[in-house]
This record gives structure tokens, sequence and C-alpha cells, in this order.
């Protein structure tokens, strides 16, 4: 492996206290935004540690720096800063890659992938959003894209919004949206990572979205069964982003797979 290089001035995110959980969250989001509800709720009995990518949170953007080598060793720099030595990672979308990356350039430290959403090669799907995405950014509509991540959410969501429930939604997404949010999509659409996933040895779980309209659930299946012994969780009605109730039984599932293999 080759000497690691950092994000310069990360902004890590640490909680709870008890056995450690690294979070690599996903492109045009941020540590909070995707593990907030999970923080919430492990931090009784885990240490959660996450790293904003540039242009996420308070780390500044760098787009150089947004290679998953370098996101990957950031977020197990941030565990080993912390004071943990060995640690399981939890990645989400792009995070999936990050994770991935990770547990192949540290095999000393990584001892479980937990990979929600994710892929081993940009599909069809994902390139199309992205195109989309970056080119709403670069006529500097983001309200417009806003309204364009919203509309990706699973049937479910779509249907039980009202005229005034999208707007708040759009609002919200319009909030939490961070500066480099379009730089990270463009690595999302540019991952392929499958020789490497044949290298993994240790325990994974990937959990698939039967209705995500951003990463193809069968994109995420055969991020699964490129991984030797993954196991695969599906959940057929969930979408990208998960719904609370959908993230409450995404938790529970984590944290069964953690005792079971003791991470």
């Amino acid at each position: 492996m080759t000497g690691p290089r950092l994000i310069a001035d990360p902004d890590v995110v640490r909680a709870g206290s008890g056995a450690p959980l690294v979070l690599a969250h996903g492109a045009g989001g941020s540590v909070m935004t995707n593990f907030g509800q999970l923080i919430d709720t492990l931090s009784d009995t885990r240490t959660l540690i996450g790293v904003n990518y540039p242009g996420s949170g308070a780390t500044p953007p760098d787009p150089d720096a947004l290679r998953l080598d370098v996101l990957a060793d950031s977020v197990v720099q941030a565990a080993v800063d912390a004071g943990f030595d060995r640690f399981p990672i939890l990645g989400l979308s792009l995070g999936t890659a990050v994770a991935v990356t990770a547990a192949a350039r540290h095999p000393d430290r990584v001892t479980g992938l937990l990979l929600t959403v994710g892929l081993a090669r940009a599909d069809e799907q994902l390139r199309l959003v992205v195109d989309t995405w970056t080119a709403l950014v670069d006529a500097g509509n983001l309200r417009a894209l806003a309204a364009y991540l919203v509309s990706l959410a699973s049937p479910k969501v779509l249907g039980a919004l009202d005229r005034a429930a999208a707007d708040e939604a759009i609002a919200a997404q319009l909030a939490t949206y961070p500066d480099g949010g379009a730089d990270q999509a463009r690595l999302a659409a540019a991952v392929d990572i499958v020789d490497i996933c044949g290298e993994i040895t240790v325990p994974t779980v990937v959990f698939a979205a039967g209705q995500d309209r951003i990463v193809l659930a069968e994109t995420t299946r055969r991020l699964a069964a490129a991984i030797p012994g993954a196991k695969l969780i599906d959940y057929p009605d969930a979408g990208h982003i998960f719904t609370p109730d959908e993230a409450k039984v995404w938790i529970a599932d984590i944290a069964d797979f953690l005792r079971e293999h003791r991470l």
C-alpha cells in the first residue's frame, strides 16, 4: 500500500461511547444528514466516527481530494486518531466504495463492512442522475436541483406528498445541500471497484433498496455478489434514502450484524 494522502483540515464527527463504528457518507450528503438517526440510536453503545468529505460539513472544498483512496485513508485515520486500532465501517452509497477501498488498503484495521445502497461499478441510472445533477449545478439552479433530488425518492414517499409537503422537502434539501455535492456525485459516477471487491475477507453485509432510483437495486445486489461471503439484505419497498421507519429496521439489522460477528 502506498502512504496515505489525507483530506486537509477534515471535519470529523464523533459521538457516543463504546466499541467503534466508522461512518462513510454518500455523495451530496454529510455524516449527520446520512447517519443522524443511526447516531441517535446507537450512541449509547457505540462510538460513531465519521469524516465529512471535502465540501460537506465544515470540511473545505477540495475537488483534488475527492478520490476513493484519499477518502478511505482519511476515514481510517480519523478512527485511529480517536484511539481505535481496529473497527468496522458502515458506508452509504458512494460511502460503500470508500469503505471497500479502506478495507482493501487497511486490512490490519478494518474488521467488517456494512454497505448500504452501494455499488461496485456505476450503472447508467446513476450516471444519468449525475449528468442531470451536475448540469443543474453548472446552471446555478439549486432549487431545481433540490426538486430533482426530491423527485428521486421512492414511489411510496412521493405518493404521500401533497404540494405543501413537497415544497417543505425541497426546502429541506436546499438547506442541507453541501457545496461539494456535485464533485462528490461525479466521483460516484466514476466508481469501479470490482477488482478489489474480490480481495475482501472480512464479514460483510450489503443492504439493497428495491425502489432505489439513484443506484439500481440490481447494482447493489451485484456488489454483494462481488464480495466473497457477503450477506445480502433486501428492503423491497425502500428508496435510496430511507424513511425514519425504514431506517429503524436498517439500524436494527446493523446492530444484529455487529453483534453476530462480535464487531
